[in-house]
């Protein structure tokens, strides 16, 4: 059995008009059940290396990327907050997981369903993640799980969908279960990926408004992610890379 882990970046709901969110990202990490503990406690493990403090706080990317007052992050300076995360994409790398997305461009995804319909674009994120995993399992004579961060203003409108969802896409057992990301790793590996693919699409798409280092370093984890994705994402992602020298 398979298990995949969710999370997103970029949402904001039912505003697709917002200017410093023009993407929403959700990104699914997958994992094999019989390697599950022994990945887990290596990046358990390694990510206390990296920074002790990992031992009792959540990875949060957008957190340590742009630190605030209130964030645990703040106490460091911003070049060592990137470098963690530079060696968490290293960390990541190194794991035998597989990565998959959905990637919502808002501005084209409102002109599409135009005014009148509204969908959030967690939903149709939801959806295309689902069937590819599915798959995925096929490809693999297997079945798998979904986990994803505890959300509650979802949790009903996933309800609706599932029975349209599952009738082609018989892999995947069970309704997605909901899990609090400060207690899971595969989340948090999934929420840095969401991150950073978010980033490299905004600054393809020239409505970044980073300076040059953070906009190195987001090409740089995007590049170290890259080497996780399935291979239907990996061609995409080399496109991208190209793209962004020429």
């Amino acid at each position: 059995m398979y298990l995949m882990y969710l999370d997103e970046s970029g949402s904001t709901g039912l505003d697709l008009d917002n200017k410093n969110q023009p993407y929403f990202v959700l990104a699914g990490v997958c994992v094999k059940d019989s390697k599950w503990h022994e990945i887990n406690d290596y990046f358990e493990q390694e990510k206390i290396k990296i920074y002790s403090d990992f031992r009792n706080i959540e990875i949060h990317t957008n957190e340590l990327f742009n630190s605030n007052p209130k964030s645990p992050f703040y106490r460091n300076p911003w070049q060592d907050n990137l470098n963690t995360l530079e060696k968490l994409g290293d960390l990541i790398c190194s794991l035998d997981i597989k990565l998959s997305y959905a990637i919502v461009n808002k501005k084209f995804y409102k002109k599409h369903f135009g005014n009148n319909i509204v969908v959030d674009p967690y939903l149709y994120s939801f959806a295309v993640v689902y069937e590819n995993y599915n798959k995925y399992l096929k490809k693999h004579n297997d079945y798998g799980i979904i986990f994803c961060d505890e959300l509650k203003k979802m949790e009903q409108s996933l309800e609706i969908l599932y029975p349209r969802l599952k009738e082609d896409n018989r892999n995947i057992i069970e309704k997605t279960f909901y899990l609090n990301s400060r207690k899971n790793n595969f989340i948090q590996i999934a929420d840095i990926c969401s991150f950073y693919i978010n980033k490299f699409n905004c600054i393809m798409a020239k409505s970044s408004t980073m300076d040059k280092y953070k906009t190195s370093h987001c090409f740089r984890m995007y590049s170290k992610i890259k080497n996780i994705l399935s291979d239907s994402k990996k061609s995409i992602a080399l496109n991208h890379i190209d793209n962004y020298f020429k």
